[in-house]
């Protein structure tokens, strides 16, 4: 006798084969994609390395500014001139134009300025501002902010922002990250103008500092709209980030490796309140652990 339909018994034994090869294969799917978007992202960072590092070659060695502008007031994407924009030329990827009254001026979005795991963010990648110096940070030498501000205009008043810096200052250049991804405020739909250096915040906040760890700056990685969560890393990719350094490469680092010590600090300078923190290198300090 010919048999023209399955068991109900056979027809069983099929689906549930079929939901143990989808149980399986399906976090293998999800790993893949993850995989290609770090590589992108790895990509990207590696682009915006060497156009850093080119850009330096054209300008007497001195890196980009992180923000052009003394207007304090100014966020995320309504900056009108960042690094980003500043390299533009040398990486050829993501640019725009945007209206400002009757001036088209150039605005680096998309390409490689978009994270593949946070799209249609402005600013997700940003610099090292003890690389990349803003315009408004604290200044401890002078005792007074760089960011004291004219109530009337907005603007930035007071003290002079702080010098570019020069690439031949490094002590470690391959060391030094010069970007990463940070967090994103849901507000803005954008993140900040910058990658918080400040031992401070990658420390936990506190003191003694601590660089490693659910007490570092890891408790801020976040996308949400308290400080500092749009200044400090974001680790997207298998709890790691992808950095491009001052030497024009680019690298995954693990959660609980990238810290302020090995990879933000530049030796003997700082644009970040004009300090030297080498003594944080010392014996029974917070960086003695990492020294480069």
């Amino acid at each position: 006798m010919n048999r023209k339909a399955f068991t109900l018994i056979e027809l069983l034994v099929v689906i549930a084969i079929i939901a143990i090869l989808a149980a399986i294969l399906f976090p293998v799917f999800a790993q893949a994609k993850e995989a290609a978007k770090k590589t992108q992202d790895l990509s990207n960072t590696k682009q915006q390395a060497l156009g850093i590092f080119m850009y330096g070659g054209d300008n007497e060695d001195v890196f980009p500014r992180e923000v052009y502008t003394s207007d304090i007031n100014l966020w995320g994407w309504q900056t009108p001139h960042t690094w980003r924009e500043a390299i533009l030329p040398y990486v050829k990827s993501g640019e725009t134009y945007y209206v400002d009254g009757a001036k088209k001026q150039l605005f680096a979005q998309g390409g490689i300025w978009e994270t593949p795991a946070k799209t249609n963010v402005r600013g997700v990648y940003q610099a090292n501002n003890n690389l990349m110096p803003t315009q408004c940070q604290w200044d401890n030498a002078a005792g007074s902010s760089r960011c004291d501000q004219d109530t009337n205009t907005g603007l930035a008043t007071g003290n002079a922002p702080f010098p570019s810096v020069s690439m031949t200052e490094l002590d470690a250049p391959a060391q030094i990250s010069a970007t990463w991804t940070v967090g994103v405020n849901p507000d803005w739909g954008a993140s900040g103008d910058q990658a918080d250096s400040s031992w401070w915040w990658w420390g936990g906040g506190q003191w003694p500092p601590v660089f490693a760890g659910p007490t570092s700056a890891e408790k801020w990685d976040a996308d949400a709209n308290y400080w500092p969560t749009w200044a400090l890393p974001r680790y997207r990719y298998s709890g790691g980030l992808n950095s491009g350094f001052a030497d024009g490469h680019a690298k995954f680092v693990k959660k609980g490796a990238f810290n302020w010590c090995k990879y933000v600090y530049v030796k003997g300078k700082t644009t970040n309140w004009n300090d030297n923190w080498d003594w944080l290198f010392s014996p029974g300090n917070g960086c003695a652990a990492y020294a480069r």
